[in-house]
């Protein structure tokens, strides 16, 4: 009896010392916004195609190969293993709850939202590397999926809808029963006390909660921590193929990047020297299940992250570091408590069976043989669309995302004559809605509002029709 008042005493006080901690972490509903509305249908597609790796050119890699269940929707590397041929400078961060997330997805919040982040990942060299029109046709050959497209849409497989079917998925990972949560509905008893003075020293003495704050316990924002080089970095040639070409996608100065032997964060997307080394701060629920932790997974342990702030982090390398870096002063117990709190911002683990996926199996074509052109040109036009499949777009898919900035040519686009006092500009070769918005305003997510001005003319935003002429909102 006595141990079980001093507990709640020690939870009370607790609970009293961080209740603006309570507050601000508390789980809101899911913003409407995120993605498609829900559709259970929806969902159980997307489940298929997310862990079907016929959505990669060679067949190799799903989303799951980077985003796996077991591993907290990481892939549990220190740097991701990306597409066959690559390695990935950086730690593939988890999907659960990422719905909620506001202010750009990935370590440089370079991807707007699931909706931007699924076809740029599918169109990336080092992520999945697969075209558009061939994504779709391998969807067209596999009768199942083929039928859940036409029961939900009432047509043929297009990329969007393969988007909007994963996308579904991924918003569908949701995390919100921890015992914090509990905690903090009012469950003293299903939270330790060990946890309840890590608490306290989350909103207090450690200042954790400077950054770690909000719903997801992460501000959204960039910081530079001074997290220390994991040396795969420079040791791995795959790593330094891959994250060189993705520089020159940025729009980074090759002087730059080659004298680089740390990942500039940030830098890459703004090209701001004080962004050098800033990533978004990462959120801490489910934190439990998606070890390594940091940008590039130097750290195994909760223990070796707290250890290394309470050392007040490293180096400065690039002069950037945030002035909330300091040593802590933390005793043995307090890292320990805090270890604690952090392992109670995660719920239940998300378990997921592998789905037995569909095969391909031809779709028939009626083929007049004897006919002429004209007559087979009618025949197919009067064709069933089980009978004959779909023309593909003449268009290639952008080997990035709208988030990716990728400058294939010297100076600035041409500007179309404006019409009625607009600015217009005209889509050139590599152009994406990325590289265009970091041209026009300096800001990549300004790619939202160049969409919005000129959604009848655009189809798919990943893949711009060369020549199009875009209207540029006013700054």
């Amino acid at each position: 009896m006595l141990t079980r008042i001093l507990t709640l005493v020690a939870l009370t006080a607790a609970s009293s010392a961080a209740a603006e901690a309570d507050r601000i972490m508390k789980l809101p509903p899911l913003p409407v916004s995120a993605t498609p509305e829900k559709d259970e249908a929806m969902v159980e597609l997307g489940r298929l195609l997310f862990f079907d790796p016929r959505l990669s050119g060679d067949s190799s890699t799903s989303c799951a190969s980077c985003h796996a269940p077991e591993y907290g929707y990481g892939d549990g590397a220190e740097l991701s293993r990306g597409y066959p041929g690559t390695k990935h400078w950086r730690n593939a961060q988890t999907l659960v709850n990422s719905a909620y997330l506001t202010n750009g997805l990935h370590w440089d919040g370079s991807v707007g939202s699931l909706l931007h982040q699924v076809p740029g990942a599918m169109g990336t060299a080092f992520a999945a590397n697969i075209d558009v029109t061939m994504a779709e046709e391998r969807m067209k050959q596999i009768p199942e999926y083929r039928n859940r497209f036409l029961e939900i849409w009432g047509e043929d497989p297009t990329i969007e809808q393969i988007t909007q079917a994963i996308a579904a998925y991924e918003h569908s990972l949701v995390s919100a029963d921890s015992p914090f949560d509990r905690f903090a509905a009012g469950d003293v008893f299903g939270f330790s006390p060990e946890a309840a003075r890590g608490q306290v020293i989350f909103a207090g003495k450690g200042n954790c909660v400077s950054c770690h704050n909000g719903a997801l316990a992460t501000d959204e924002d960039f910081h530079n921590t001074s997290v220390p080089r994991n040396p795969e970095f420079l040791e791995d040639p795959l790593v330094q193929v891959t994250f060189r070409s993705a520089m020159r996608g940025f729009g980074v100065a090759k002087e730059v990047y080659e004298g680089l032997d740390r990942d500039p964060g940030l830098y890459a997307v703004t090209q701001n020297d004080e962004d050098m080394g800033k990533f978004r701060t990462p959120p801490l629920r489910y934190l439990t299940f998606t070890a390594p932790y940091m940008h590039n997974g130097i750290f195994y342990t909760l223990d070796e992250v707290v250890n290394f702030y309470d050392a007040g982090g490293t180096e400065d390398v690039f002069g950037t570091k945030s002035a909330m870096i300091e040593p802590l002063g933390l005793t043995d117990q307090e890292k320990s408590d805090l270890v604690a709190f952090l392992e109670s911002l995660s719920g239940t683990e998300i378990v997921e069976t592998y789905p037995d996926l569909p095969d391909y199996e031809t779709v028939e074509v009626a083929v007049k043989t004897s006919a002429g052109a004209g007559d087979f040109a009618a025949n197919a036009s009067t064709a069933t669309p089980a009978a004959v499949a779909e023309t593909p777009a003449e268009s290639s898919f952008s080997s990035t995302s709208a988030g990716l900035v990728i400058d294939m040519s010297s100076g600035t686009a041409p500007t179309a004559e404006p019409s009625s006092g607009r600015r217009e500009v005209i889509v050139q070769v590599g152009d994406n809605l990325g590289i265009i918005a970091q041209r026009e305003y300096g800001d990549v997510l300004r790619y939202q509002d160049i969409y919005e001005a000129n959604k009848d003319l655009i189809s798919d935003p990943s893949n711009l029709a060369v020549g199009t002429v875009l209207v540029i909102p006013e700054l």
